[in-house]
């Protein structure tokens, strides 16, 4: 983490995004004294936060899309001279801890971690009013939560202080710490926030929304099911949240996959095995990926979706994830009848009924009413609904699916090597893992 910190350096540089005339800090250029003092510059720290995240090729966006989506087979390298996407796309041991793509995610969402960790322990300092101070709390809250919760995605363990040589957490540590980050957000957001924060960030991304979307994802990834359940049930479904770009700072993945040089869709499989291919007639396979003719023997598979134009915007989460989280926790809680009715809703849902537009429009499910029927249909959904989220590792982990020393790998990596950067100023980085 030492040279994590170094990188703040000593000037100070305020940008404007020409799109929504918003104000945010480069958190590369934040000085720190000048911040925590005024309740303005931690505003325009969390719109620098969430451009961090969102934008470039070395921001958690692009990163963690292409990381799980070359591992797991839902995209194709167009260019192996491409070094760091093309080590990924060869997984195993051709992946260490040089990587450029795992130095990027590794060094831009702590980034992100430590100046939300500033909006956190600066609030109280910059204003007497707690409803202004709740509510640049709450913000940072989410943004320390989101990079906790997606570093462990990819990694066995954090560590989670920002201090020297800090000692690293097991995954169940970091999900709790992350989970408690929002349970406590979400406290401030029930008191009600204060206007002038909510009118002065970027206003794509749903606080109250989002807040309780990770709530969902992460109490799932940990396992705590009920609580999984109540929170996507909190998660209002008509509602977009979303990474929004302009002119000035665009898509990423739009952008990249414009390019034509780095990658693109693999094909039609969503990365899935030929035994859980989807439907056909799913009407989200076209929503994803296209190619000019699909009847020729081996088409030039295109991504298109949320990830076609420069100014699309990119959902922070899906509407149907929520849908197949509570699949998922009623079905881990054998709770099958329930698992199958949140299912149907996933399945037979429409464009008009969905606040992207992105639907299977399939009949119900008629299969086995078995918890491992149940479970894998799930499984094949969330690869489906949720393509290029960055989840699909996670989820290939959690469904238990052939692993990368199988002899029928579906991924071909489970966890990632810790960057160079740390190991070299962290004495307590753990050994990597072997696979």
């Amino acid at each position: 983490m030492k040279n994590i910190i170094k990188h703040i350096t000593l000037i100070l540089l305020l940008i404007s995004v020409s799109a929504c005339n918003t104000e945010y800090l480069d958190p590369n250029s934040t000085l720190e004294p000048d911040v925590v003092n005024s309740t303005d510059k931690l505003i325009e720290l969390i719109n620098g936060v969430q451009k961090r995240w969102s934008s470039d090729r070395s921001g958690a966006v692009y990163t963690y899309a292409s990381i799980s989506g070359l591992n797991a087979g839902e995209l194709r390298l167009l260019n192996p001279g491409n070094l760091g996407e093309a080590e990924i796309d060869l997984g195993g041991n051709n992946v260490n801890g040089s990587n450029e793509l795992l130095i990027n995610i590794w060094t831009n969402i702590m980034l992100c971690r430590k100046e939300a960790t500033t909006v956190i322990d600066a609030a109280n300092l910059a204003t007497d009013d707690a409803q202004l101070a709740n509510s640049l709390k709450a913000y940072g809250l989410f943004y320390r939560a989101l990079s906790h919760g997606t570093l462990i995605q990819y990694f066995e363990q954090l560590p989670l202080e920002i201090v020297e040589n800090g000692t690293f957490s097991n995954r169940t540590l970091v999900l709790e710490s992350a989970i408690a980050d929002l349970t406590e957000a979400k406290g401030y957001i029930a008191s009600g926030l204060a206007t002038s924060v909510t009118s002065s960030v970027f206003d794509s991304v749903d606080l109250e929304n989002s807040v309780n979307a990770l709530l969902a994802r992460f109490n799932l990834m940990n396992g705590s099911y009920l609580a999984a359940i109540d929170a996507a049930n909190d998660v209002d479904l008509t509602v977009q949240s979303t990474w929004e770009f302009d002119a000035s700072v665009p898509n990423p993945l739009a952008f990249w996959f414009g390019s034509q040089n780095v990658t693109q869709a693999k094909d039609l499989s969503f990365g899935l095995p030929s035994s859980l291919l989807p439907d056909s007639n799913d009407e989200r396979i076209p929503f994803y990926v296209t190619a000019e003719d699909l009847s020729i023997a081996n088409p030039d598979y295109q991504v298109v979706g949320f990830f076609l134009d420069n100014l699309d915007e990119i959902p922070v989460y899906l509407p149907g994830e929520m849908l197949l989280i509570k699949a998922e926790a009623y079905a881990r809680e054998d709770d099958l009848t329930n698992a199958v009715i949140e299912l149907n809703k996933v399945l037979t849902k429409t464009s008009t009924s969905d606040a992207f537009g992105l639907a299977a429009n399939l009949p119900a499910y008629a299969g086995n009413l078995t918890k491992e029927a149940i479970l894998e249909e799930i499984y094949k959904n969330r690869r489906v609904e949720l393509y290029l989220t960055g989840l699909s590792l996670e989820d290939s982990r959690r469904f238990n699916r052939p692993g990368a020393t199988s002899a029928d790998a579906e991924r071909n990596r489970d966890y990632y090597p810790y960057p160079n950067t740390e190991r070299d100023n962290n004495t307590n980085t753990p050994d990597n893992p072997t696979s």
